[in-house]
């Protein structure tokens, strides 16, 4: 019988967490009129509610847990500028920002439920979480295609040739 263990499901339940916030913010963004407004305020809730637990697990995971809180530093990343190895430090600046600007969006979002004049102020907090989103998206993208490509020109350029193969999905050569 397999030995459980909470480590093999902290990939898994950070990517369903992951989930839960992406669709919560997506069903609130696109659900913001007047006729479907109470399944807005629901999905603010699960997104408010997904923030909360991230930040609580966060704080008390272990060190080199996938759920402990990013701690970006102004000198790591300088540093990585000059080895270039190891994890992005950008990912943690990310994740820093979609914390912050979509847990201020839900909050500020729950606030003017009973105080309304915070309501512009809840539109446009989101509205900035909404092109930090995409600024994340765009990153996600760059950093895992642009490693594809690199190792497949890395590979055609020491020797591979012009086989007319393609790419799989980690980056290596597929011979068709």
């Amino acid at each position: 019988m397999a030995k459980f263990s909470i480590a093999k499901l902290s990939l898994p339940l950070l990517r369903l967490w992951h989930a839960a916030l992406a669709g919560g913010f997506l069903v609130a963004y696109l659900t913001a009129d007047e006729d479907t407004y109470a399944l807005h305020l629901f999905a603010g809730y699960v997104v408010l509610a997904a923030i909360a637990v991230r930040l609580l697990v966060g704080v008390f995971a272990p060190p080199g847990n996938l759920w402990r809180l990013p701690r970006p530093s102004i000198t790591g990343t300088l540093a990585w500028f000059g080895r270039r190895r190891g994890r992005n430090p950008f990912f943690a600046w990310f994740a820093v920002a979609l914390l912050g600007f979509v847990g201020l969006a839900a909050a500020t979002g729950a606030i003017a439920d009973f105080v309304t004049w915070m309501e512009d102020l809840h539109e446009g907090v989101a509205e900035t979480a909404l092109w930090v989103i995409f600024g994340h998206i765009a990153f996600v993208i760059a950093i895992y295609n642009g490693r594809r490509i690199a190792g497949w020109l890395s590979q055609r350029l020491s020797g591979g040739g012009l086989s007319g193969g393609g790419l799989s999905r980690n980056g290596r050569e597929v011979v068709r």
